[in-house]
């Protein structure tokens, strides 16, 4: 079942709630005024853990919180935003969606989204844990979480909600000020919850292109309204984003999936997807059943790793372990087998040529879309037969069951610098793209979009793109001179953090006035700035100035999520300023 806004009753969007909500008439101190920058999830989770904090505390002291966000999606912020369309699906099914912290459990009207959506549903469907949801409902149980917080303030408490961009932050005193476009703030404390705030590298010199025919940043799928039905759409990047763009220009214009096939509705312009692979991301059914054992990479394997004093080489000490495990887990479901001795005899029993490896999993040699099509194929009749039993889905789950320990070693031993530059480089997307691939669903709809003709998959071996004034067409080409031809380019990938390549306003801004400073790792820039091993600011000791989310990834790893506890910054963020206040 994939559940969507349709199937719960009308909910009152959170903006509307706020503002019509009576505001307490408390007026606290200044020194007592702290900030939080990023209206999206993590900024809700800061302003629940701070609110919490207050409660248990019993503080005596008031409080006022301004809660900056650049528009009026506060809760859900534009990856869950309440107005996006609802073909548009998260990737993992809803039995590990909640928003509340278990600590707090016994201060609040705790319901994980599960709960929530059976009390809001508006038809009999029983919910079921490996059920999925669009993006846009499970920004409606966010902003439930965000009323729900709102309604539970301490007396002491007062929220001020924002809707405006931050476009400075200045050192004023033994405060920060906060600057918009319209007005500033005296605060005592930040936290940094401004998620996917990053542009990407250029494809192309924009001064050559007219702004109509390239596309930078992939959201809101509204700006795709314009693009004409006869166009020639090409899309860089064949991940997550590639699949919501395309269902906008398809199912988004009134097309419908019947059966396994599209029936157009005739406004569709021509899909050419690439990207610098070739390789689509593996779809995934429900990761919701019990997981095979791990033979080498299990608990006390990461505890001894967890207690080494220096830095370790991912690429050498952890990369083949993990290769070793993924072709355990492949095997163990060929052979029906979860023994280590008796599964290691059966590998070696195989010849090395044909062997699965690390290698077939990752990079798959696809040279054509016959090649590409046939590996959709075959990807969603495994994902449909299941972890349990499919060998590739088992090896592939591998990755995201040990990334959080991953993530562990990250932020704590570390890594050293150039194996970290291999790992947030390329093996982070690698894995994630057979690991953290879309529903089953929505895999089926791309290939019923390539079967209609509508989706054509480009393999190219280093693509590179230019403008082409003579017949304004943008020209893909691979260094065996391969060429397509289109006439609207979307850049469908996700921008990270790169200070140096000036990619973020706000970041730029600081990073110009001398407020913040590159992280580095050894002679590795990952491109987020400098923090402790808390995701606080190290440049700015005066106010205490924290970072959470996106803006922490080449500090912290795999941020890119709604889990409530992994690379929690926001909890030392209160720590520290209700010691400081």
């Amino acid at each position: 079942m994939i559940w969507n806004t349709q199937h719960i009753n009308p909910q009152q969007d959170l903006y509307s709630y706020y503002q019509e909500r009576e505001q307490k008439k408390l007026q606290p101190h200044g020194d007592n005024t702290i900030a939080i920058v990023g209206g999206g999830p993590k900024g809700l989770y800061g302003l629940n853990h701070f609110v919490n904090r207050v409660r248990i505390d019993r503080a005596t002291k008031s409080y006022k919180v301004l809660w900056f966000n650049n528009d009026e999606l506060f809760g859900c912020g534009p990856n869950y935003s309440i107005h996006q369309p609802d073909y548009l699906l998260i990737n993992y099914c809803i039995g590990h969606l909640n928003a509340f912290h278990d600590k707090y459990s016994q201060k609040e009207d705790q319901q994980n989204f599960m709960e929530w959506l059976s009390k809001v549903k508006c038809i009999d469907t029983d919910v079921q844990p490996t059920d999925f949801a669009s993006r846009a409902l499970v920004g409606y149980y966010l902003q439930w979480v965000t009323k729900e917080t709102m309604r539970q303030l301490p007396a002491n408490v007062q929220l001020q909600l924002i809707a405006e961009p931050v476009v400075a932050i200045a050192e004023q005193n033994s405060k920060a000020r906060i600057e918009t476009n319209t007005g500033s703030w005296d605060v005592a404390s930040i936290l940094l919850a401004t998620g996917h705030c990053y542009n990407n590298t250029p494809l192309i010199n924009e001064s050559e292109v007219p702004a109509v025919s390239y596309i930078r940043s992939p959201y809101p799928v509204s700006k795709y309204d314009d693009i004409a039905s006869d166009s020639k759409v090409g899309i860089t990047g064949m991940g997550l984003t590639f699949i919501d763009i395309a269902l906008a220009l398809t199912e988004g214009r009134g097309g419908t999936f019947d059966n396994g096939e599209y029936c157009p509705s005739g406004k569709e312009p021509l899909i050419y997807s690439f990207s610098r692979t070739s390789l689509p991301i593996l779809c995934r059914g429900p990761q919701y059943q019990e997981k095979r054992p791990l033979h080498l990479l299990n608990a006390s394997k990461f505890k001894l790793w967890m207690q080494q004093p220096t830095k370790i080489d991912f690429e050498k000490d952890v990369l083949p372990i993990i290769e070793q495990e993924i072709q355990l887990r492949y095997y163990a479901v060929q052979f029906n087998e979860n023994g280590l001795e008796p599964l290691q005899s059966l590998i070696n029993a195989i010849p090395l040529q044909h062997r699965f490896t690390l290698h077939k999993l990752l990079k798959p040699n696809l040279t054509s879309e016959e090649e590409i099509l046939r590996y959709i194929e075959e990807n969603i009749e495994e994902a449909q037969r299941g972890e349990q039993n499919s060998p590739l889905m088992a090896a592939a789950s591998v990755w995201s069951e040990i990334c959080p320990s991953i993530a562990e070693l990250y932020s704590s031993v570390g890594f050293t610098g150039n194996s970290q530059q291999q790992l947030d480089q390329y093996y982070f997307g690698a894995f994630n793209r057979v690991s953290y691939g879309p529903p089953i669903a929505n895999m089926e709809k791309i290939l019923a979009l390539a079967r209609a003709g509508i989706i054509r998959f480009v393999p190219l071996k280093k693509p590179t793109i230019r403008w082409q004034e003579v017949g304004s067409v943008f020209v893909v080409c691979d260094e065996n001179g391969k060429a397509t031809s289109f006439n609207t380019l979307i850049d469908a990938r996700i921008g990270r953090p790169s200070l140096h390549q000036h990619n973020a306003a706000l970041y730029d801004t600081l990073l110009s006035q001398g407020l913040i400073c590159p992280h580095q790792n050894e002679a590795y820039f990952p491109g987020t700035l400098s923090m402790d091993k808390r995701g606080k600011c190290n440049t700015l000791a005066r106010v205490p100035i924290y970072c959470y989310g996106a803006n922490t990834e080449g500090v912290f790893f795999d941020n890119d999520s709604l889990s409530r506890t992994k690379n929690d910054t926001s909890c030392y963020w209160v720590d520290d300023t209700i010691r400081t206040l």
